[in-house]
């Protein structure tokens, strides 16, 4: 209970007034000044004023309860500001990332061995313009056409990602054409600086002038069939 409802109840006490007397006065109910005086009702100063001049009490012997009970009213918060409508269309979340990936996804073609001419396609990640750590520019897919680098455990089927150079990398597989027919083989230098290319088995090597042999790429990947 605070201090303005104890004082409030001795005034009516002294006044010689009941609660059922002080709400006729007031205009209230009886609940009504019940709850004033047990302290579950807060009032107003307007309303205190009110009370007290019933009673015959002076305003200014109670002002100090009067403030006490004012700073005991709940702070009503102060209504927030309607949100600011925007003309621009929203986007949703599915249509950023469309155009997030729209720029790093890229479909790529896969070329037959022999042929050259593209059999399907890949779609990959490009992220700061590279595939493998490697310019993307700069990297092509090849699929083979028959099982002869069995020795390699390089299939029919199976598909190659070639790094486009013409640097030799003693016992690497390489993309090359020799005479227009294009094929995947292994190479090394021999003693004699001519390009050995392999199969994978000793028994078909050949040697050739590193002028006949045409260097297309290195593979640096092999994706096996299913």
């Amino acid at each position: 209970m605070n201090r303005l409802a104890i004082k409030i109840k001795e005034a009516r006490v002294k006044a010689k007034m009941s609660e059922k007397d002080l709400a006729k006065a007031c205009g209230q109910n009886i609940n009504y000044i019940l709850q004033i005086e047990s302290g579950k009702k807060v009032i107003n100063e307007q309303i205190a004023e009110t009370i007290l001049k019933i009673l015959g009490e002076k305003i200014e012997v109670f002002q100090d309860q009067i403030e006490e009970n004012r700073s005991a009213e709940p702070l009503k918060e102060k209504p927030k500001p309607a949100p600011i409508k925007s003309h621009e269309p929203a986007i949703t979340p599915n249509e950023q990332w469309t155009d997030i990936l729209a720029g790093v996804i890229k479909k790529f073609p896969v070329i037959d061995e022999v042929s050259s001419q593209p059999v399907d396609y890949k779609e990959l990640s490009v992220l700061g313009k590279k595939i493998e750590n490697i310019n993307y520019e700069k990297v092509m897919f090849v699929k083979v056409s028959a099982s002869e680098l069995k020795a390699l455990r390089i299939l029919k089927g199976d598909v190659l990602t070639v790094q486009l150079t013409n640097e030799i990398q003693n016992h690497a597989v390489y993309y090359v054409e020799i005479g227009g027919k294009k094929s995947i083989r292994l190479i090394y230098k021999s003693s004699n600086n001519k390009l050995v290319l392999s199969k994978g088995e000793a028994i078909a090597e050949v040697e050739m002038e590193l002028k006949e042999v045409k260097l297309i790429g290195k593979v640096i990947k092999v994706e096996f069939a299913i």
